[in-house]
């Protein structure tokens, strides 16, 4: 099988290298964004005890792996968010107030799920995403 068209997006930081993962792969034009947890630059934990600052943190990942593609947030179709925290209308709330300031007006298809955990038990939210990118990309 020819994979020319499929290439894995580069890890920029020192945490990312030690997952067996990558961040993205690039599929002709359309994107898969692993799933994004709120580690910062430094690898440690954005926010703990806090799905607010923790969505914010998935979302400024997701940004940055869409830069390093050459897309924005607005090429992104899809979303699929897990919570390991109860989804109770707060928790809901403090997620799209957070999620809102990277879309405004677009909202891309999305669905979200409750999970028994996560990768670390610190973590609350994951995030991941498909995203169509422009021709002129990468």
């Amino acid at each position: 099988m020819n994979k020319h068209h499929i290439v894995s997006i580069a890890k920029e930081y020192k945490w990312e290298s030690e997952f067996p993962t990558v961040p993205a792969v690039r599929a002709g034009n359309t994107l898969y964004i692993s799933g994004q947890i709120a580690l910062g630059c430094d690898g440690n934990l954005v926010g703990e005890g806090d799905v607010r600052a923790q969505t914010h943190q998935c979302f400024e990942n997701i940004r940055a792996i869409l830069g390093r593609a050459g897309g924005s947030m607005s090429d992104i179709v899809k979303l699929v968010s897990y919570f390991s925290c109860d989804m109770s209308d707060e928790v809901i709330k403090d997620y799209f107030s957070a999620r809102s300031q990277y879309f405004g007006d677009y909202i891309p298809a999305s669905t979200g799920l409750q999970v028994t955990a996560l990768v670390y038990p610190t973590v609350l939210v994951e995030v991941e995403a498909i995203a169509v990118l422009p021709d002129t990309a990468m």
